[in-house]
């Protein structure tokens, strides 16, 4: 009923409720406004809170409504715990997971389940980045959105190429994934005609055939074809062979080890572009640099330029780089 009335704060010293003062007034006693807590650790239940602080996890990653949170041995008998205190606090999650770490050639996160908000305890969720949707699931595939602005600058550099081109480009990606570098180029018009997506988790495959679908409808890309193989066999599929203008190689241990196997996916006789990413000693770009170029020469492109950069730093001896080579095809490699 107080919908449309301001209401006036009284303290103390104000008359009283039954005073001329109020005739015609509604006094309502409310209970006070009082802020939440400031911290998850604040909900937990009183003799948790005694507990030393030492012991909770100071850090979480949260991908789409999941929350992946590391547990060290003393908090993992409070899980149930923690993960009420972490709903409790954070309205936009739904799951809240322990993060036992990731394992196996497909970097996949062992997540153990341990509390939902409305009874779902299914991994899969939805991430938004740079306006467009995905369906993910870090359980059973990788994504990371700490490569988001790597995706902008790959857009950057694939106009570049189109606008050299004068024509759409086809886009061969070994190690898609979930497909995360996909919806900005698609949503460009005349940018991408086609591309050639894949991984050797059929996990992500799964995941990255939903997405394609999405991002896709109605445009009639060709090719459009998505693939679970392994990427070193790629070339042996003459189906795959000399289709893509643009290569992006992300298997940050193994990516310059694999360009000569990935060489034969590229067009000849036309400007081509190969844009990937390492995990590299650290200072050796210049070094990397003439690697790159007497790989891509020796499979027979002509190489205009090599660039390598550091991107951010992996460990105290090695860094994070990304890699580019422009050029073109002059003979199909033979690996």
């Amino acid at each position: 009923m107080f919908d449309e009335h301001r209401g006036l704060p009284l303290n103390s010293t104000a008359p009283s409720d039954d005073h001329p003062a109020w005739e015609g007034l509604d006094v309502v006693a409310l209970e006070p406004v009082t802020s939440a807590p400031s911290h998850w650790t604040d909900r937990l239940p009183e003799p948790l809170r005694n507990l030393p602080s030492s012991i909770w996890p100071s850090a979480y990653e949260l991908q789409g409504d999941v929350l992946m949170v590391k547990l060290e041995e003393e908090a993992e008998p409070h899980a149930d715990e923690v993960a009420k205190a972490m709903l409790a606090q954070l309205p936009n999650v739904r799951l809240v997971c322990a993060d036992h770490g990731v394992s196996g050639d497909f970097r996949v996160r062992s997540l153990r389940p341990i509390a939902s908000r409305n009874g779902d305890m299914s991994t899969k969720t939805t991430v938004r980045e740079h306006g467009f949707t995905m369906d993910v699931d870090p359980a059973v595939a990788y994504f990371s959105s700490r490569l988001s602005t790597q995706r902008e600058h790959t857009l950057e550099a694939i106009r570049a190429l189109r606008r050299v081109r004068d024509e759409p480009l086809v886009v061969a990606d070994p190690y898609a994934g979930v497909g995360p570098v996909f919806p900005l180029l698609l949503a460009e018009p005349g940018l991408v005609g086609g591309w050639l997506a894949g991984d050797l988790n059929p996990d992500a495959v799964a995941l990255l055939e939903e997405n394609l679908a999405r991002w896709s409808a109605g445009k009639g890309h060709e090719p459009s074809t998505t693939v679970c193989m392994d990427a070193l066999s790629w070339a042996d599929d003459p189906t795959l062979r000399e289709q893509a203008d643009v290569l992006l190689v992300n298997l940050p241990h193994d990516s310059i080890d694999h360009l000569p196997y990935l060489l034969p996916l590229l067009a000849t006789h036309r400007p081509v572009l190969i844009r990937g990413w390492a995990i590299r000693p650290r200072g050796a770009e210049a070094v990397d640099n003439d690697l790159i170029r007497d790989m891509c020469t020796g499979g027979g492109m002509v190489v205009e330029r090599v660039t390598v950069a550091p991107v951010k730093g992996f460990s105290s001896t090695k860094a994070f780089v990304v890699f580019e080579v422009h050029g073109q095809v002059q003979q199909a490699f033979s690996s």
